[in-house]
């Protein structure tokens, strides 16, 4: 359901908007785990519908701007590997064959290990995907930097190993978008300040589970996790295992809205606040002591 916001909390929302908005900047972002930006995409083309309908020999290319930047050729069994520095947070995927040549464009982020798995049909024509998982590295953003993320057909996943799994800062912003999201094995989950900007939609489940507080938000920063416009069975579950569901802090905005059941878990408290902060959790159950 839409949120009709008080006023600060939309001056807020609208302050951080307008400075993205005039920086202009553009690009992938940065990433965490060790400084690896680099994307590896695996796929298996399972299948392709008419032609002479081989798997293998096929030509696999990502494009960014009309240029090759990388290509590979299925084996046997239809498998194929890429790996290339993202430039850009959409990308072209070209599947050439003897008698065909289909492409479509994807979302990509830097510091992502990628299954992508399709079906062409060179009949209708389109290339279907049965699978797409993307396992993203760890982010960590400050001065500006963006990771921008928009396909409801992914499961997007970041595993913290024990270190936070989205930190950003200094008006830097996280946009995802997908099928469904989770942040598992973190210290923090999501972890802003100075104006930074992190928005979480998902058609199906989000999950945030953290050692230490799910949500951190300080300063002027944003949070929201949500269902996208046309959502399929979403639910949001924030869970800190030693602290907090959601810290709010300074003058932060956290807004939490689901489409059916929402939980906010904390081992101390499911929502701590201070400041002039604003946490929206749109009728969520909040367990804590």
């Amino acid at each position: 359901m839409p949120k009709i916001l008080n006023l600060n909390t939309f001056l807020l929302i609208l302050l951080i908007a307008t400075s993205y908005i005039s920086t202009g900047v553009v690009g992938c972002g940065s990433s965490g785990g060790g400084g690896n930006n680099k994307t590896t995409i695996r796929g298996i083309i399972e299948q392709v519908i008419g032609g002479t309908g081989e798997v293998s020999g096929i030509r696999v290319s990502i494009f960014e701007n009309n240029k090759r930047r990388v290509s590979d050729r299925t084996n046997q069994s239809g498998e194929f590997r890429l790996t290339y520095k993202p430039d850009n947070d959409v990308a072209e995927i070209e599947f050439e064959g003897s008698d065909f040549t289909l492409s479509r464009f994807i979302s990509v982020t830097q510091g992502s290990d990628v299954t992508l798995d399709e079906i062409i049909d060179t009949i209708t024509p389109e290339i279907i995907f049965t699978e797409w998982i993307v396992d993203q590295r760890r982010l960590t953003l400050s001065s500006f930097d963006q990771v921008i993320f928009n396909d409801t057909e992914a499961t997007f996943r970041i595993d913290g190993k024990n270190k936070n799994c989205i930190r950003a800062k200094g008006e830097s912003r996280v946009e995802i978008t997908a099928l469904s999201i989770s942040l598992i094995n973190c210290s923090e989950g999501i972890t802003t300040s100075s104006f930074a900007l992190v928005d979480l939609q998902a058609d199906e489940d989000i999950n945030v589970i953290a050692n230490k507080d799910g949500i951190k938000s300080q300063d002027n920063s944003s949070v929201t996790l949500s269902m996208t416009i046309n959502p399929v069975a979403n639910n949001i579950f924030i869970t800190s295992n030693k602290e907090n569901g959601i810290r709010a802090s300074g003058s932060s905005v956290v807004i939490i809205d689901p489409e059916l059941n929402c939980t906010i878990t904390g081992a101390k408290d499911a929502i701590r606040q201070s400041g002039t902060s604003v946490v929206d959790p749109d009728g969520c159950t909040l367990v804590g002591n």
